[in-house]
């Protein structure tokens, strides 16, 4: 009788202590969560900077952990920007704490120094992280319908479909990896010396190498890029996609900025039908007269002759120039 009374009381014994076992391992993770937060603001505010969240609700109770964190907001010690929003969803893995999603639940208002403000609102905007052994291993952000509008100037970026990945470079130690891919673009104004290629890009997709990407760290408010650019850094394009207007091309390339901070580097895009992407060009607005008339020749060529063109777009001296030819001067970035 004893035995029967055991083996029905076991299982019931068993699902108990399973049970308590998890409210008391999620109610940990929760606290441990939170708790890490308030040491990053901690630590943070030490080194100059201003972050905040006003409130932190847990959510998912028993299979999911969601912390919502209301009215945050974060401002780097030297970056001359601030970002706020009325509320982010913090979602743990319960199987692995070092993998971490972030959703934005409500728009995000980033301002600038200079009092500019940009609106970022999307139906789904979610960043995700993966730290290995207190490191990071990857992390991205993805986002359907997005759109960056800044009140003060003329129209917003508009994109269907946003996809960055971010990880360390396995091949040099202090460069990072970054894959981009964005769909169905709708620029907010046109490009300048590009403005009959028009406003919609179709698609644009990019490998990039961030190198010396640790000296983007140590950027300062009047100059956020110079630390970076004092070490050499640059970006490489191992390869860049793009669809915009009459330009389908695949193509390679690096930039970086001068000492006036400028843009400064080169692309080479292989281009399959040429004439109609130089008569985009030499029709814009801010080509010069010789730049035009030399362009409308090298297009018309390209017609009769039906071949195609590798072409190079090179920035240098504060000059953009195609196929040697100037074609504008670029001012400074900021």
């Amino acid at each position: 009788m004893k035995r029967n009374w055991f083996w029905l009381i076991a299982p019931w014994a068993l699902f108990i202590a399973l049970a308590a076992g998890w409210v008391a391992y999620w109610n940990i993770v929760a606290s441990t969560a939170e708790q890490r937060i308030h040491t990053w603001i901690t630590e943070q505010q030490a080194q100059g900077a201003s972050a905040s969240v006003g409130r932190i609700v847990r959510h998912g109770f028993p299979t999911l952990l969601r912390l919502e964190l209301q009215d945050a907001s974060y401002a780097p010690a030297r970056g001359g920007w601030r970002a706020q929003t009325a509320r982010l969803d913090l979602h743990l893995n319960l199987t692995n704490t070092e993998h971490v999603t972030l959703e934005a639940e409500a728009p995000i208002a980033i301002s600038r120094s200079n009092g500019a403000v940009t609106n970022v609102t999307a139906d789904a905007l979610i960043a995700t992280m993966r730290t290995q052994g207190g490191r990071l291993a990857t992390a991205g952000i993805e986002a359907d319908n997005l759109v960056l509008d800044d009140p003060a100037q003329e129209g917003a970026l508009r994109a269907r479909k946003v996809v960055l990945n971010m990880r360390p470079d396995p091949r040099a130690a202090g460069e990072f990896q970054i894959a981009f891919d964005a769909q169905a673009l709708a620029l907010p104004r046109p490009v300048r010396s590009f403005e009959a290629f028009g406003q919609d890009v179709a698609a644009m997709r990019a490998a990039i190498v961030i190198e010396r990407a640790a000296s983007l760290l140590n950027a300062s408010q009047d100059d956020p890029l110079g630390p970076w650019r004092e070490a050499g850094g640059k970006l490489r394009f191992d390869a860049l996609v793009l669809n915009w207007g009459p330009l389908e091309t695949t193509g390679t390339g690096e930039g970086s900025l001068d000492a006036q901070r400028r843009l400064q580097g080169r692309l080479v895009l292989p281009i399959e039908h040429p004439a109609p992407v130089l008569t985009a060009i030499a029709n814009g607005p801010n080509v010069n007269e010789d730049a035009r008339r030399a362009l409308g020749l090298l297009a018309a060529g390209y017609v009769v002759s039906g071949n195609d063109i590798t072409l190079d777009l090179n920035a240098n001296d504060g000059l953009l120039r195609i196929e040697g030819l100037a074609v504008r001067p670029l001012p400074p970035v900021y």
